[in-house]
């Protein structure tokens, strides 16, 4: 909040903006999800005002984190696809990569097993490119589970 009020007083608009949602994703990680939303929403306007991309993008992820932390998961995609729209515009791999790891996560809770799975596998391509193995080990258990559930759901093997 300190340096929010800093780049406030020096009417620096784009380190303002880029605050708004550093304060609103840590509010989002420690549950205050309308302050966060508040926040992240004002940082969206701002960056989309002064034409900043990556801004956006960052935001537009965080808006997908919050609406998928409070059950509201079409919006969540809706929020990640756009801003893989910007990302990808950008050539961003790295942020791409993550933005589709968070996209599985409201596809998966949908019911839409395919698109998950879509992403993840991208994601999953991207992070060894990236050397990212502890990425890499995360989403390949996200992949499984969801396959065992798959499976499951469909009456097949699972696990015993």
């Amino acid at each position: 909040m300190r340096a929010l009020d800093l780049y406030r007083t020096l009417d620096q608009s784009d380190w303002e903006a880029d605050a708004l949602n550093a304060v609103g994703w840590f509010a989002a990680r420690l549950g205050d999800f309308d302050t966060a939303r508040e926040h992240c929403q004002a940082a969206l306007t701002s960056h989309q005002h002064h034409h900043d991309h990556d801004g956006e993008a960052a935001a537009l992820d965080s808006l997908g984190f919050i609406a998928h932390s409070t059950g509201d998961d079409r919006r969540a995609v809706e929020y990640y696809h756009r801003s893989l729209t910007l990302l990808r515009a950008d050539g961003q791999s790295y942020q791409i990569a993550g933005t589709l790891d968070n996209v599985g996560h409201p596809h998966a809770a949908l019911g839409q097993h395919a698109q998950a799975r879509e992403v993840w596998r991208e994601a999953l391509r991207l992070y060894r490119e990236q050397g990212r193995d502890a990425d890499v080990e995360r989403v390949q258990r996200q992949l499984d589970l969801l396959a065992t559930t798959v499976d499951m759901y469909r009456g097949g093997p699972g696990p015993t």
